[in-house]
């Protein structure tokens, strides 16, 4: 037998509705009978009480024989007995039950409005009798023949009957009351989910054979219209994420194609022409060539881990000035170019200062590779932002189209970059670290050459 939670939704709400609805029936049954009985028993008492008050007041004007019982006609379901003060003899009694002995005493009962309480007294001979006798209630009377007590009894056959009609109603009309609940809401639910396995039919479908379809929406606002638009958003995300995935993989092959084609066809030209080979340009180009590998290979990584999450930055007071006077005396030092750092000013921030260095290193050397003869520095506090530019003498590009330049593989000029070492990834780099320290990366327009902004949050969020 399988578990509720091997059942489908389905199954478990119509499980669950249909107990709730058992236990509610249950509860209202056992209320309603209670509530019957309850009534029967108080409408039976209120009539021994109008009989016995009845009988009292006969009695009060007919003599009682002396040598026989007075038999009393039957008043409803009550029937009552009239016995002597000492409940020795009987003097009258109603008809169903004339010529039966006393049935009960009276014994002081201070709780009783009468002072007293009916004990019915078993024997054999009235057992059956007595089986029928319920709401036992005894009273003082004064008949001709002097004081005297008088026993109500509510004949309990009519009301056990009615509380067993109404048991064996209640029988039968619960248990199909809650197979045909259960049947409808078996049937509800089947009308309410359709649209929910349509919708997963129709992913499935999806999944399996082009992601460029979408789930049909349903008019309204309702949750299955929102579970359809929510599923196409869904959908959309996942064409754009397999669209990159399938571009980003055929980006690197040709990135990685470029140096391995080139060093392959070096190593090759060497080793067949062995005697006239220029070993010295054969290492330079292995080394130029691995050199790209390696730079190609480390920014996927860095890219890959922080798709992932992966990159953990911490959060320490870093200089962005100091990083500026490194990477200007680095530049010095293994080119001719000339850096003016004249207006880099005293800048501080909060963040992770690896990757800041990183950001701050991909955008000089962006600017390295195409500057004629020069580089500018600057740094400064722009309200909460940290700014850095770094501006280039070279032939300058397009500001207005240059958002896309931040994009993975995407250069000003591929064949220029292949040929200078660039990957089109280290811009890409550099917009993630900016923000992910609440900054921004972004080209602005300057009278010459090109000019990288960075701003990055003085205080980490």
């Amino acid at each position: 037998m399988r578990s509720p939670r091997e059942l489908s939704i389905r199954a478990r709400l119509t499980l669950f509705f249909v107990v709730s609805i058992a236990v509610v029936l249950a509860f209202t049954g056992v209320a309603l009978v209670s509530l019957v009985h309850r009534s029967l028993v108080n409408g039976a008492t209120n009539q021994v009480t109008e009989v016995m008050a009845e009988v009292q007041a006969r009695l009060a004007t007919t003599a009682l024989p002396a040598n026989h019982s007075l038999v009393l006609p039957m008043v409803g379901d009550v029937v009552v007995q009239v016995t002597d003060p000492a409940g020795g003899e009987v003097w009258a009694a109603s008809s169903a039950i004339a010529g039966e002995p006393v049935l009960a005493r009276a014994t002081s009962d201070n709780a009783a409005t009468t002072g007293l309480a009916a004990v019915v007294l078993r024997r054999p001979a009235t057992a059956t009798l007595l089986g029928e006798l319920s709401q036992a209630t005894v009273q003082s009377i004064t008949t001709s023949r002097g004081p005297a007590l008088i026993f109500g009894f509510v004949d309990g056959a009519s009301i056990t009957h009615s509380v067993g009609d109404l048991l064996a109603s209640v029988g039968v009309s619960f248990p199909l009351l809650l197979v045909l609940a259960g049947a409808l809401i078996w049937f509800g639910l089947g009308l309410a989910l359709a649209p929910v396995e349509s919708i997963r039919r129709r992913v499935e479908r999806i999944a399996a054979r082009d992601l460029s379809e979408r789930v049909p929406v349903t008019g309204g606002d309702d949750e299955i219209a929102r579970l359809a638009r929510t599923v196409n958003e869904m959908l959309d995300r996942l064409e754009s994420a397999n669209r990159f995935q399938q571009e980003f993989v055929s980006n690197v092959s040709h990135e990685l194609r470029s140096p391995l084609t080139t060093l392959l066809a070096t190593v090759e030209r060497a080793t067949r022409l062995s005697e006239r080979a220029d070993w010295s340009e054969v290492a330079e180009t292995i080394t130029r060539e691995g050199r790209r590998l390696d730079v190609l290979i480390d920014d996927l990584f860095w890219l890959s881990r922080n798709d992932e999450g992966q990159v953990e930055l911490r959060h320490v007071d870093v200089d962005l000035d100091d990083l500026l006077f490194e990477e200007a005396q680095r530049i010095r030092a293994m080119s001719e170019l000339a850096v003016d750092t004249s207006m880099v000013t005293p800048t501080r921030v909060t963040g992770d200062p690896a990757t800041l260095k990183r950001m701050i290193r991909n955008v000089v050397d962006n600017a390295a590779r195409y500057a004629s003869s020069a580089l500018t520095f600057e740094s400064r506090y722009d309200d909460d932002d940290a700014v850095v530019r770094i501006n280039d003498d070279g032939a300058g590009i397009d500001v207005a189209s240059s958002a896309r330049l931040f994009q993975r593989f995407v250069r000003s000029d591929p064949a220029r970059a292949r040929t200078s070492g660039g990957t089109g990834l280290g811009l890409a780099i550099v917009a993630d670290v900016a923000a992910r320290h609440g900054g921004s990366a972004r080209f602005v327009a300057v009278p010459r050459g090109t000019c990288l902004e960075l701003r990055v949050a003085r205080e980490a969020t």
